[in-house]
């Protein structure tokens, strides 16, 4: 296991954050978090993939601003020392090209499902639409899919009254020339 070895006190949030408006994955994780101990840090885990690996995310992040928090996938991406490191949105953007490059039907299929996630439907019912998608390239759908709902509600929170998860939507759409 690549966690990386300190003293978080871990929380399982698997199957709670499944809402169908922003507004209230934001309120349940803004929630969440107030509930928070001043001074500690936390991990929580979101999401389990197929190969039993979890999504998790640690608080408080790196840039510590309050609602801040650093989205990881164990052993998806590492540091020299062997800890996960997180994915950036260039990570998820260049796979994402590589997919559209190497099965543009395949890509099409795949940006319809991202196009759901946006939309804040349920992960359960999109990650079916997956199982006949073959890229030769980069991370599995699944992982794609479970990580940018992820990287779109830290959108929603960051950037809450202003874009939230379209800009990140937008640079996905533009990969596909949409």
């Amino acid at each position: 296991m690549t966690l990386r070895n300190d003293d978080r006190i871990e929380i399982n949030l698997q199957g709670q954050v499944e809402h169908s408006q922003q507004k209230d994955i934001r309120s349940f994780l803004l929630d969440t978090w107030k509930a928070e101990s001043p001074g500690k840090q936390y991990r929580y885990f979101v999401e389990t993939l197929q190969n039993g690996k979890r999504i998790y995310l640690e608080r408080p992040g790196r840039l510590n601003k309050g609602c801040d928090f650093v989205i990881c996938v164990e052993d998806l991406l590492l540091y020299n020392n062997g800890n996960d490191k997180p994915p950036k949105h260039d990570d998820i953007l260049a796979d994402l090209r590589d997919k559209a490059q190497s099965n543009a039907q395949g890509f099409v299929v795949l940006l319809s499902m991202i196009e759901r996630v946006y939309r804040c439907e349920k992960i359960d019912d999109i990650l079916p639409t997956s199982s006949n998608l073959n890229f030769n390239t980069g991370w599995t759908c699944e992982i794609v899919i479970k990580l940018l709902k992820w990287f779109f509600i830290e959108q929603d929170i960051t950037y809450w009254n202003r874009t939230a998860r379209t800009m990140l939507f937008n640079g996905i759409k533009n990969i596909a020339g949409k």
